[in-house]
């Protein structure tokens, strides 16, 4: 008989090995904590185990070793022979990387890195600097229900190795709720949704064109389908974020330690749900808004003391819903941010000239920190110094759509708000047109849409203001924003649209109604173009521009 192939589970066996590490990092960090939790060393040691019975299964056999010397050690732990000091707890840490390591190989399809084996013989030397034959605490004991006598009879006539409790009935296991797909499978099935999304707007357009009755009636049904599906689709592909949150605490802590300096991870909100695409391409962000806050942010505890706070510090975390976005804020309550520092660092390394700094709000003086060029550390570090992290942050940021807002006070701490749509490829649109273009805005954008009286407008300094009954807002015209030839001097209709939580008006000259649209990327030769974020299909195939608000 042929050998049973097992690389069709590859994939599989990659997946839920990332999840075993991701288990094994986060019961660490507990029991690092709280040596004495024995939940979460109970969880260490199942994933562990789990790991490597899988490896070996597969034929990954660096991986199902190093996972068993683990195995050993946290027994032996789990036995209260031995005790788990931070020694042990870095050299467990140091198996949990090669474990990750080891995995991206299987991943990448390459021969095992030698690393790992330095980390095995360490696992199998590892004795600890205490006599380990005197229980220095009672043993972690995992909470069981005792079994009964037939329980007990049934046990001791199993073999004494691991066997699996006799099968239950397929009746009594339950329906069957969770699937693992292939992401690339959703892709393709959005792409489908978005062309047909596409279509339907055409085939509207031809009903309307040509008076079918029957046409409009069955469109009519189509389109409500076609919105099911979608809707179908997009609940797919939202997932939680703590798939990205979860990787945090681990590295939160070795930069803690590399920095000599003490902080509480607190993560709120981590089962808010968000595109799969745009979570994942938060990830960097986060990285580097975390990392910033550590060495710039969180003063060492000395510092901290003398300043009259608590030694260790507090990183925060959160991700929240609003309305069709989802904002993430990753705060720290550390030195604060000093504007005029920044303003003066701008203008010594010649990143804007000093009379325009003496122009600026505070708020647009933090935004200094996001040019390429711009840090305030003095060397590099290990953790950051080389002025390119916030530049990332906001380059990532405005690729999804969203904004970038900074709080801070000196002595207090510093707060970066990300805000993203919640989905990216359809959204609802408003149609405008200014002289003879058409073009799409984010319905998201807007607060309200209204006609303009030319005696409402007004000039104050050298800014065009719009006076409503309730307030003052500035005016802007999307044709002087975008260059369009041909657009009106005095637009028609102002859309009140609020960023950062500043509104404003944008004028345009007609409203043409709104429509569910389809975002593109901008083709290359319109790339970087201010006050444009993409593009999109309509009616009967003619491109529209979508208005990018961020600018």
């Amino acid at each position: 008989m042929d050998d049973f192939d097992l690389s069709q589970f590859r994939d599989l066996f990659i997946d839920e090995g990332q999840d075993y590490i991701q288990a094994l990092n986060a019961s660490l960090l507990a029991l690092e904590r709280d040596p004495g939790d024995a939940d979460s060393l109970q969880d260490m040691f199942r994933a562990a185990h789990s790991l490597k019975g899988a490896a070996a299964a597969m034929g990954y056999d660096s991986l199902a070793d190093l996972a068993h010397a683990m195995e050993d050690v946290l027994q032996k732990v789990r036995s209260g022979r031995w005790r788990l000091d931070s020694v042990l707890a870095d050299l467990l840490f140091s198996a949990i990387d090669a474990l990750q390591s080891l995995l991206a190989d299987v991943a990448a399809d390459r021969v095992p890195a030698p690393g790992a084996e330095g980390v095995l013989e360490q696992l199998h030397s590892y004795r600890p600097a205490s006599d380990a034959s005197v229980p220095t605490r009672e043993p972690f004991r995992e909470a069981v229900t005792e079994p009964g006598p037939e329980a007990e009879a049934q046990m001791s006539a199993q073999p004494d190795k691991g066997v699996l409790p006799p099968a239950q009935p397929v009746s009594e296991l339950g329906e069957t709720r969770m699937i693992r797909v292939d992401v690339r499978h959703l892709d393709v099935l959005l792409n489908i949704v978005t062309e047909m999304v596409i279509h339907r707007g055409l085939l509207n357009d031809l009903a309307q064109k040509h008076r079918l009755p029957d046409l409009t009636e069955a469109l009519e049904s189509h389109s409500r389908m076609l919105t099911r599906l979608r809707d179908a689709v997009l609940e797919m592909r939202m997932v939680p974020c703590n798939q990205v949150f979860d990787r945090f605490p681990r590295m939160v802590r070795d930069l803690l330690k590399a920095e000599n300096k003490e902080a509480q991870l607190i993560i709120v909100g981590a089962d808010v749900e968000m595109d799969r695409t745009a979570l994942e391409a938060l990830n960097e962000p986060l990285v580097h808004l975390l990392r910033n806050a550590i060495d710039h942010g969180l003063e060492p505890p000395s510092e901290r003391l003398a300043a009259g706070k608590p030694a260790v510090g507090t990183l925060r975390l959160a991700a929240r819903r609003e309305q069709d976005t989802v904002v993430l804020e990753v705060s720290d309550d550390g030195r604060g941010l000093d504007a005029q520092r920044i303003a003066a660092v701008a203008v010594e390394r010649g990143l804007v000239p000093a009379e325009q700094v003496a122009e600026m709000s505070e708020e647009q003086v933090l935004g200094l920190i996001c040019h390429p060029e711009f840090s305030l550390s003095e060397t590099v570090t290990t953790v950051s110094g080389r002025g390119v992290g916030m530049s990332v942050v906001k380059r990532q940021v405005e690729r999804l759509r969203g904004s970038l807002r900074i709080e801070t006070q000196i002595g207090q701490g510093t707060t970066f708000r990300l805000q993203v749509p919640i989905q990216l490829s359809l959204m609802d649109a408003i149609l405008l047109r200014v002289g003879e273009e058409q073009y799409a805005l984010p319905m998201a954008d807007v607060e309200r849409i209204v006609w303009i009286d030319p005696a409402q407008v007004e000039v104050v300094g050298d800014q065009r203001v719009l006076a409503l009954e309730d307030r003052v807002v500035p005016l802007r015209n999307l044709g002087d924003i975008v260059h369009t030839p041909g657009s009106g001097s005095e637009p028609g209709y102002a859309l009140l649209v609020r960023r950062n939580d500043q509104v404003f008006g944008l004028g345009v000259d007609a409203v043409e109604g709104h429509q569910e649209i389809v975002a593109k990327p901008l083709p290359s030769a319109l790339s970087g173009l201010p006050g444009l974020s993409g593009v999109t299909i309509l009616g009967e195939g003619q491109p529209t521009l979508i208005v990018d608000m961020a600018d």
